[in-house]
């Protein structure tokens, strides 16, 4: 099961990456928050454990098993801010961060839930 930080990175790797777009430690470590230096060290790990592949220079990209852990997390992201934004009436910026919070730090089952919670009251308005 992936922690909280390995979603965090994994989620802004798949956010950079979206439109085919090169991603580099660089813009992880401005989308994370973090230092360069926390970038190297998580992206090393996540690289041990089969989710994106590193190549020289810091160029970064999902393998199908990091796809395939965080596609998941997107979408759900994706359900949430514009639950939270929508029905909610947080601003939409607030709502995008705190989505991701949401998905990153949540167990499965929670989560499941909650969108489906968020599906439901979505297909009643």
């Amino acid at each position: 099961m992936l922690t909280y930080a390995q979603k965090k990175y994994l989620f802004a790797i798949y956010r950079l990456g979206q439109n085919g777009s090169v991603v580099s430690s660089s813009d992880v470590s401005r989308l994370v928050g973090v230092s360069k230096a926390s970038t190297v060290k998580m992206t090393q790990r996540l690289s041990d454990d089969g989710y994106i592949l590193k190549e020289p220079y810091g160029k970064i990209s999902l393998t199908d098993s990091g796809i395939k852990a965080t596609s998941s997390l997107f979408t759900s992201s994706i359900i949430l801010c514009d639950f939270l934004h929508k029905k909610v009436g947080i601003d939409e910026a607030e709502a995008d961060r705190d989505a991701v919070k949401i998905v990153a730090e949540l167990s499965e089952d929670s989560l499941e839930k909650l969108v489906g919670y968020a599906l439901g009251d979505a297909a009643n308005a």
